[in-house]
């Protein structure tokens, strides 16, 4: 429901702060008041496009505000949208919306205080509140509409196909784009076949070994530098081992001092183990020397072969990435992904015959929710019948339409609202056959009908008593207030028997300020409002009589 409004700097509203509450709203006044004003300014918070002509002369930029609280399906509907645009919002909290237009009619839009786009607003809007007026976009014209009003008509069951029949159509897409992706790699497939096994088979005819790119690089290096490796490890057996002032002999003769000292001095002793220690370290070292030496042998051949070989490995790196680890990882992707196009017959027939049967179960799903719409269509055409009966259309014949399509989201069905506003005429589409008036009651009447559906929601309208007077009237107040038990109804209009049944009243009207002309709203209770039912029943001059006749139309409608 619509909770507030807030209105600055808008054609004729200066400043204008507005709060409704559930149930049954009406606004009145004389023509020309503003009210007109008031659906503009509640279109630019659903989405409309604005106008430059709405920014009050001498104002740089017009806004309106609004607090909603929607609840049941357009709460559901209205998180899914904003969660899509990426705007926070829990759906147990108020929604703020703010627009605002500037002088050469260029408008923003903010949910929550998050800029959207204005389409983002006007998907969330049409779920919010639904406008019916002449001047404003009216839900009966918009088809799409018409298959969500009667899917409201469903009962458990219904709803219950409705959902698996969802549930199907995903599944269809599922394994379509499937069949799609691997009729695509057929198409693709023999020349890439052709070329994986040529990659595969030369890596493969290359022999590569984990890490053996290192294993090459190390023994390259030992070969390239073989003469300068025997020279260092020639020279330093020498200074450890060989020569008559290496290392070892040296530590010998310190040894033989050593153990003379000890007979004079134990503490020779420890010097004499670290000695030893050392001797033994010193042999060891030259033992690892000689080995290395006798290893390093200068082998030209060996080398070249070592190049070539790294030459073979470079040539697979570049193209297939630096490293034996990484060819040998692509040869692994290229292998499964051969595998999946030599395999890719069995997997496309495979594919196949599952889209196959999820065409089937979707079909079957289809035709499952098809009949239950067709229950709900002729209920739907009863029910609203006789709900036009009481507003003034009992000639006019409303008809629904279920016409097979290809299956989608929400079905396999075109659902249409047809009128034949006078007897003997063909049913048409709406647009065609019925004014704003018609339109507005038919809604009137389409939501009267659904009612017991769990409708609700907000609904504003224009034009409803176009035409219309006396016991039609009663009737369309009497639809009205029902409608109104299960949400929040906002009417214009300039009947006093409508006005009467309503449980809160607004007055719309002009006075000149500082020699400026604006627009104000005026709640209207007790005297005032008893007072403006006179006015609405016996014109500009407000008497004795008319007062009598507005209270006895309060005291009739009161519960």
């Amino acid at each position: 429901m619509i909770e507030w409004v807030r209105i600055r700097d808008f054609a004729l509203v200066d400043e204008l702060e507005l709060e409704f509450s559930p149930g049954f709203t009406v606004l009145t006044g004389e023509t020309g008041a503003g009210k007109s004003l008031l659906l503009q300014a509640l279109g630019l918070l659903l989405g409309d496009r604005a106008r430059r002509d709405w920014v009050r002369a001498g104002a740089v930029q017009a806004r309106v505000e609004g607090v909603f609280s929607p609840k049941g399906p357009a709460r559901e509907a209205t998180g899914l949208i904003l969660e899509e645009a990426g705007v926070p919002w829990e759906p147990d909290e108020p929604l703020i919306v703010s627009r605002t237009v500037t002088g050469d009619g260029r408008s923003r839009a903010h949910v929550n205080g998050a800029l959207v786009p204005l389409g983002v607003l006007a998907r969330m809007g049409a779920h919010l509140v639904e406008v019916s007026s002449q001047h404003q976009h009216q839900a009966l014209l918009r088809e799409e509409e018409h298959g969500r009003l009667l899917d409201g008509a469903l009962g458990a069951e219904g709803r219950a196909a409705l959902s698996a029949c969802q549930e199907s159509y995903r599944a269809w897409q599922t394994a379509r784009a499937e069949v799609d992706r691997l009729e695509r790699l057929e198409r693709e497939g023999r020349e890439r076949a052709d070329l994986l096994r040529f990659q595969i088979e030369e890596i493969r005819a290359a022999g590569l070994e984990p890490g053996e790119d290192e294993r090459l690089r190390a023994e390259r290096d030992l070969l390239a530098h073989a003469a300068r490796l025997r020279e260092a490890y020639g020279r330093a057996e020498a200074e450890l081992y060989a020569a008559e002032t290496a290392a070892w002999a040296r530590l010998g003769r310190a040894q033989r001092e050593l153990e003379g000292a000890r007979a004079w001095d134990d503490g020779a002793g420890e010097i004499l183990d670290l000695v030893a220690e050392a001797a033994a370290l010193v042999d060891e070292a030259a033992l690892r020397v000689r080995r290395r030496l006798g290893a390093v042998e200068a082998d030209p051949a060996r080398l070249d072969a070592i190049e070539a070989r790294m030459e073979t490995i470079r040539r697979l790196e570049r193209k297939h990435g630096a490293g034996v680890d990484t060819v040998l990882a692509r040869l692994g992707t290229m292998e499964a992904e051969l595998a999946e196009i030599e395999a890719l017959e069995w997997n496309l027939d495979a594919a196949r015959r599952e889209l196959g049967a999820a065409r089937a179960a979707l079909e079957r799903a289809v035709a499952g929710v098809r009949a239950f719409r067709g229950e709900a269509a002729r209920t739907l055409e009863t029910r609203v019948a006789e709900e036009l009966a009481h507003l003034a259309m009992g000639r006019a014949r409303f008809q629904v339409e279920v016409e097979p399509v290809e299956p989608g989201p929400e079905g396999g069905d075109r659902v249409r609202f047809l009128l034949a506003a006078n007897p003997g005429e063909p049913a048409r589409p709406l647009a065609r056959v019925a004014s704003g008036g018609e339109l507005s009651r038919l809604l009137l009447a389409v939501k009267n009908a659904l009612r017991d559906r769990g409708g609700g929601g907000t609904l504003v309208f224009d034009e409803v008593d176009a035409g219309i007077g006396g016991a039609t009237a009663d009737a369309v107040a009497d639809r009205l207030a029902r409608l109104a038990e299960h949400g929040q109804v906002l009417c214009i209009t300039h009947l006093p028997q409508i006005a009467a049944r309503a449980t809160g009243h607004l007055r719309v009207e002009k006075e000149v300020r500082d020699g400026r002309t604006v627009t104000r709203v005026r709640p209207l209770i007790g005297r005032d409002r008893l007072e403006e039912l006179a006015r609405m029943l016996g014109g500009r001059h407000v008497t004795e009589t008319s007062l009598r006749h507005a209270q006895e139309l309060v005291e009739r409608f009161a519960p």
